[in-house]
């Protein structure tokens, strides 16, 4: 799992002392260490709190994401988009693909 090299680049990157988060989350500091070099396994309960308290994405944290941020939500319009767009051929879904294209760059004008 590679939460714990997640959180430490993190907490880096962002100059946020290991001291200081172990704090925030009422954990001992010995604790937080062995999470962030996989020594412990992290729970569920502190790695959603993580990720809520930095705005990440939990699928970022535990590595199934390269994306720090989680995916807005989308709207019932944009999932059926979606849904009707999966069932076109893919000439169809290439000119879908070039009007959309077409449609921003208008928009930039």
């Amino acid at each position: 799992m590679r939460y714990g090299s997640r959180i430490k680049e993190w907490i880096t990157d962002h100059d946020i002392k290991q001291k200081a988060l172990a704090k925030e989350f009422h954990i001992t500091e010995s604790m937080m260490s062995h999470y962030m070099t996989g020594r412990n396994e992290i729970t569920v309960d502190l790695l959603v709190k993580f990720a809520q308290k930095y705005g990440l994405s939990t699928d970022y944290l535990v590595g199934l994401s390269d994306s720090p941020r989680p995916s807005p939500a989308l709207s019932p319009t944009e999932e059926k988009l979606v849904l009707d767009f999966r069932t076109l051929t893919r000439d169809q879904r290439e000119l879908i693909v070039r009007n959309v294209a077409i449609m921003k760059e208008q928009n930039e004008k």
